[in-house]
């Protein structure tokens, strides 16, 4: 059973190949070929243009893929304080968070 749901969207009939034609004479011939229409125009490139937050988000990602993974300076004050005999290891809570780790397999 089909059911047909016309004139609920409020966005036209648009087929494939009805995009605005582009006048370009740098466009090369084999680019000329797959976007001729069957008019004889060349066809518009498809483009994405990312909204504001989506910059954003794009730029704070390249920021934290450029970030080691390792905290050096906690790093450091942890050598530190184990060679002067000041790091002190809570043995219950390393045993609780090795009894929770262990409950996760």
């Amino acid at each position: 059973m089909a059911i047909n749901f016309t004139g609920i969207s409020n966005q036209g009939n648009v087929a494939k190949n009805n995009r605005t034609p582009v006048e370009d004479s740098t466009t090369s011939k084999a680019s000329v070929d797959a976007n001729t229409s069957s008019s004889g125009g060349i066809m518009a490139e498809d483009t994405v243009k990312l909204s504001g937050a989506a910059q954003t988000l794009q730029n704070q990602e390249s920021k934290i893929n450029g970030l080691s993974d390792i905290d050096q300076h906690k790093v450091d004050q942890i050598k530190q304080a184990i060679a002067s005999g000041n790091y002190k290891i809570d043995s219950q809570k390393l045993a609780s968070n090795m009894a929770s780790m262990d409950s996760l397999f």
